[in-house]
């Protein structure tokens, strides 16, 4: 039965630079549904004082399989092998943001996840690796912050 990798506790990835495309931000925006112009429309977010269009808070989600790709890409290990994820037992749990400002289109922003830990569940049969993620922009400074469980299917 696999399980997480827990010698990865403490590990942090090598930076990964993403740039935020204006077509995938508006698009994503499109599909969830947004209806604020800032989020799909250039000169909407210009004139509400914005540099160009505004991604939608849990666009973070996109910027994350992003930098995963791109790891993945280069020949890097991303976080999912790293901790050993079995995809077969693999649940999604709790994940919370935290917004030190805003991301925006034309942006290239370097993300780095860092596994704070593991604990165990249900007497053993569910066990949680803890990650956090940040969103960094190289003159803004830190933008995100994700924090998110992952859950391995034990029993």
């Amino acid at each position: 039965m696999a399980r997480f990798n827990r010698d990865s506790e403490g590990q942090v990835s090598a930076p990964v630079p993403v740039d935020v495309e204006r077509g995938a931000l508006v698009f994503f925006s499109e599909t969830i549904g947004e209806t604020n112009p800032i989020y799909v429309n250039p000169g909407a977010a210009r004139a509400a004082g914005y540099p160009d269009v505004v991604a939608p808070a849990t666009y973070a989600v996109v910027l994350d399989m992003a930098a995963a790709h791109e790891t993945r890409r280069t020949g890097g290990t991303d976080i999912l092998t790293r901790i050993g994820a079995d995809m077969r037992r693999l649940l999604h749990g709790n994940e919370a943001y935290e917004y030190h400002g805003p991301i925006f289109a034309g942006d290239r922003v370097t993300l780095s996840t860092r596994v704070r830990g593991f604990s165990d569940a249900k007497g053993g049969k569910l066990e949680f690796a803890h990650l956090e993620t940040t969103i960094t922009h190289k003159e803004r400074g830190p933008l995100v912050t994700v924090r998110r469980d992952l859950i391995h299917r034990l029993g």
